[in-house]
């Protein structure tokens, strides 16, 4: 029991610096806002952005709903993908001189000039904006994980080959393991990406979605609805990179403990 007090007063100090700023930003935002008497369809205040999520004419539940499921769905497949591509290409030297010029050539395409071809192939709905999200994260994904695989350190590698291990051997007890931080790195990267990816999909054609009302928003001049998309948008980011963290912390802590050094 003193041991979880401990790691949440540990937690409490180390995100309390971030969480002062954000709400002496948000005090700022309020105070301006009244201050100079800025009109709401121009700049909003924090509190009637918060206000707005009370609207049910935007059926914030649907919406968020919408997001949610094609993040999720980006983020999965994004990193099943990846880490399977990555583990493909550092097995196989020939896949990996194959295959890498394609992907750091498809990585320079802006994805959101993709974002109409998938709706066509696809249709509207939400596999447009999974796909998409997965074109996003899935780079990061393939680049960290094989990173990780192939930085395995030398001398550990010599000593498992004279025992004779045979490469499915070194793979599992010598690079999986070094490819863990990496991986996870990936994972926080696409935990953030994922989000980016669905909201540009909803931003192209969509229904439903937070992105979808964003757009409406602007056509509209409904400002507040606009950052109160944003935030829960936020919120979905941060909820998701914080998944991340936990398992990592659950899986692997040793390898948070690598990154911090």
């Amino acid at each position: 029991m003193a041991s979880q007090e401990r790691r949440l007063l540990q937690a409490a100090h180390y995100y309390l610096p971030s969480t002062l700023v954000i709400l002496g930003l948000l005090v700022s935002w309020q105070l301006a806002v009244d201050l100079w008497q800025v009109k709401e369809y121009i700049l909003p205040s924090p509190w009637s952005a918060l206000r707005s999520l009370a609207r049910p004419n935007y059926q914030w539940t649907a919406n968020f709903l919408a997001t949610f499921y094609a993040v999720i769905g980006a983020f999965a497949l994004s990193a099943v993908l990846g880490i399977a591509l990555a583990v493909a290409i550092v097995w196989n030297d020939l896949l990996m001189r194959a295959i890498m010029p394609v992907l750091v050539l498809f990585n320079t395409l802006p994805k959101i000039a993709l974002a109409p071809l998938f709706v066509i192939w696809l249709g509207y709905g939400i596999w447009p904006n999974i796909v998409i999200g997965t074109t996003i994260g899935f780079f990061p994904m393939v680049v960290n994980t094989a990173v990780g695989l192939a930085t395995a350190e030398p001398e550990m590698l010599d000593l498992v080959r004279t025992l004779r291990a045979s490469r499915w051997q070194v793979f599992m007890k010598i690079r999986f393991p070094n490819a863990v931080p990496y991986i996870f790195t990936g994972l926080k990267l696409n935990a953030t990406m994922a989000v980016t990816g669905a909201i540009v999909g909803e931003f192209v054609a969509s229904e439903r979605g937070l992105g979808s009302l964003i757009i409406t928003g602007g056509v509209t001049l409904e400002t507040p609805s606009i950052f109160a998309s944003l935030i829960l948008i936020s919120v979905l980011g941060l909820l998701l990179y914080g998944l991340v963290v936990a398992v990592e912390q659950l899986v692997a802590p040793w390898a948070q403990r690598e990154e911090t050094k």
